[in-house]
């Protein structure tokens, strides 16, 4: 157990510096696209993200999540046929899906841009620039089973490199393009083609990864070669659970909010609430080396039956997470006027410190959700997981556009923050799971 406790501190402290860079990256690529592009530019380039994302969502499954768990057991029992054959389950599946969100989004896209936005003048430009936008999940699909191959087995360093190196080549090109064309549209060409050199560094680091000694990973000939044999059906049915609920979130944590905004407030208030959600998301970034390493820490405390270390991962990763990460919400909450005063235009101050006070109610709770996803998965909860997604949707989203009625600017972001919420009855749900699992010493 000490071993695995020090292999998962390190693996936490790997992503963790890779995520504060990857934040950080972030962070500047907002503000140089606020001063070259402006509220509504910005906006209109966000908008454009989220309808990309609005049909991602809509029709993808959790195929990285439930693989990377499936990778993991896999190499805790040394099973390499199957470390292979779910690398090409994840191959295999990403490359149908995607086929179908661009022919998809070909045809939805740009009728809804016309349609929603057309009061800003640019509708049918954003919708186009959103279709452009299904093009890199195509081009990523070698990235993506790199991905879950590097998590699966534990191997953050690489993983973090792949991460990080992917985030400053986008930032660098998507910054380029904009400088080149003056408009969203470059930013646009310049996020396609960040793929491309994504794609080609992910397959380097996994040569590199496979000649490390570690755990086994197998060459790309033999999964490569199981792509048109694997049958669909042994993922699917978890890959379905599992998108269900990261889908839904992603919707209403993500893409609904803005695109409400959009309709209702207007393309500037889109670029407010992103910068907003992008300094809020500071303190977050404290979390992400925990929520990638414990899912496959999870697994393989489950996959041994260790009922008591799996109990005292999870509560001390969730508490001392997501105690830092609250406390580092409420400690920077004042501090956002004169973070946008200082780095950003003038008129982005006053509701960007708006849209940040009123995030700052659902962060809070929500950051204690550091390993939700990964318990429900590890310990086939998806079900329950499920269920109480759907009555959060029935609760939360009629209040939601309650709010936006009553109050057009804000309102969807009341919303939002009250959706984040719904975080506490899942954490009533977990605790009632371990009384029960304390008292059958299961975790079945």
């Amino acid at each position: 157990m000490t071993l695995l406790r020090s292999k998962f501190l390190k693996d936490v402290a790997t992503l963790q510096i890779s995520g504060m860079v990857n934040q950080a990256s972030q962070l500047f690529s907002s503000i140089v696209l606020a001063f070259l592009l402006g509220a509504k530019g910005q906006g209109a380039l966000g908008v454009a993200v989220m309808l990309q994302g609005l049909i991602y969502n809509l029709i993808s499954v959790g195929v990285i999540q439930s693989t990377v768990g499936q990778i993991a057991s896999a190499t805790a029992r040394d099973m390499r046929g199957k470390v292979a054959a779910w690398m090409a389950f994840v191959a295999k599946l990403y490359l149908l899906f995607n086929v179908a969100l661009i022919v998809v989004g070909f045809f939805v896209l740009p009728w809804v841009g016309r349609h929603w936005y057309n009061d800003e003048g640019i509708g049918e430009q954003i919708g186009w620039w959103a279709w452009w936008l299904t093009l890199w999940p195509l081009i990523d699909t070698p990235r993506s089973v790199v991905f879950v191959a590097l998590q699966g087995t534990r191997r953050m360093l690489a993983l973090a490199q792949l991460e990080t190196t992917q985030e400053l080549g986008r930032v660098f090109l998507v910054t380029t393009g904009v400088l080149l064309t003056g408009s969203a549209k470059g930013a646009i060409i310049g996020e396609i083609v960040s793929r491309v050199l994504a794609m080609i560094v992910a397959l380097e680091i996994y040569r590199e990864a496979r000649a490390d000694g570690g755990t086994y990973l197998p060459p790309p000939r033999e999964v490569w070669g199981q792509v048109l044999e694997i049958p669909l059906r042994r993922g699917i049915p978890l890959a379905l659970k599992v998108g269900f609920v990261k889908n839904v979130s992603s919707m209403f944590l993500k893409v609904v909010p803005k695109l409400v905004v959009g309709i209702v407030a207007g393309l500037s208030w889109v670029a407010y609430l992103q910068i907003a959600q992008r300094i809020m998301d500071i303190p977050m970034t404290f979390l992400q080396g925990i929520s990638r390493t414990i899912l496959p820490a999870l697994a393989e405390l489950r996959g041994r039956g260790d009922v008591a270390g799996f109990r005292r991962m999870y509560l001390r990763t969730t508490l001392l997470g997501g105690g830092i990460v609250a406390l580092g919400i409420l400690v920077l909450l004042p501090f956002v006027p004169w973070l946008v005063g200082k780095f950003y235009p003038p008129d982005y101050k006053e509701p960007v410190f708006i849209a940040s006070s009123i995030l700052a109610f659902g962060l809070v709770p929500m950051s204690f959700a550091v390993g939700l996803e990964a318990f429900y998965m590890v310990t086939d909860q998806m079900r329950a997981s499920i269920v109480l997604t759907l009555l959060g949707c029935l609760v939360t989203i009629p209040v939601f556009f309650l709010l936006v009625h009553t109050i057009p600017e804000t309102g969807a972001i009341w919303g939002l923050s009250f959706y984040m919420s719904w975080v506490l009855v899942h954490f009533a749900y977990i605790a009632w799971w371990f009384r029960r699992a304390a008292r059958t010493h299961s975790l079945s």
